[in-house]
């Protein structure tokens, strides 16, 4: 069984640009999480085309395999583009999970909207961001945690709608086969910004829902993020083997 719950919120801008898609249908789920780039204008209108797109290829019984999944951004990609005119160039993140009737799951990401695998509690994947400060770390000028804190952290590298839009890939998982308590958390950096890893996986183990966990976090990133902080959405979901 598959269980689904997501939260979203403004922070302190004066509107959401973050957009959250989730459908089930036919014992498959797709959740799809997308951060609009506000400094191109149009950010909610770029996150809602993205999921919205990516939720009609789920419905229209794609995103089946790895393939048709990265078609389905590229078509998102052109559903952004569609979206822009010589004055707005809108852009957007995108985070996406398919987890199809055998329990095979497979994700996709562009920029530095996140998904978080954990088994049995603990924390055993990650994506890696396409943004400067991740360069700063294959440069071995900081580390990975340091990304929260560095200067360029908010310049991504790759968004729908901009000319860098290749999604990177996560082959299938078969979750059934290795036996135990699976969780996947994808999320925005306005939540993992405040949220660290370590706290993920610590209200996990004492949540019995993704409700549960979400408002566990939820309260760290009140505790933490200041008045101006960003928009911030994020998805959860537990999957028993």
């Amino acid at each position: 069984m598959v269980e689904v719950a997501q939260l979203t919120g403004q922070g302190g801008r004066p509107y959401n640009e973050d957009t959250v898609g989730i459908s089930q249908e036919n014992n498959r789920t797709c959740v799809v999480v997308c951060d609009g780039v506000g400094s191109s204008g149009g950010g909610e209108i770029a996150s809602r085309a993205a999921v919205e797109s990516i939720i009609e290829q789920f419905l229209n019984n794609r995103m089946n395999n790895t393939d048709e999944m990265e078609e389905a951004i590229y078509l998102a990609d052109k559903e952004v583009k569609k979206k822009q005119d010589d004055s707005t160039h809108m852009k957007t993140t995108v985070v996406c999970l398919v987890i199809d009737e055998y329990e095979n799951a497979r994700w996709a990401h562009v920029g530095d909207s996140r998904l978080y695998r954990f088994k049995n509690g603990e924390l055993i994947y990650q994506t890696v961001d396409h943004s400067v400060s991740q360069m700063a770390v294959f440069m071995n000028e900081i580390t990975t945690a340091q990304i929260r804190f560095h200067e360029d952290r908010n310049k991504i590298l790759r968004a729908l709608g901009s000319d860098s839009h290749e999604p990177e890939i996560m082959d299938d998982v078969h979750l059934e086969a290795e036996k135990g308590f699976h969780a996947f958390l994808l999320c925005t950096d306005g939540f993992w910004e405040y949220v660290y890893e370590a706290e993920m996986s610590k209200i996990l183990k004492q949540s019995h829902t993704p409700e549960e966990w979400l408002s566990g976090m939820k309260l760290i990133l009140d505790s933490r993020a200041p008045e101006n902080c960003d928009n911030f959405s994020a998805a959860a979901v537990f999957v028993a083997s």
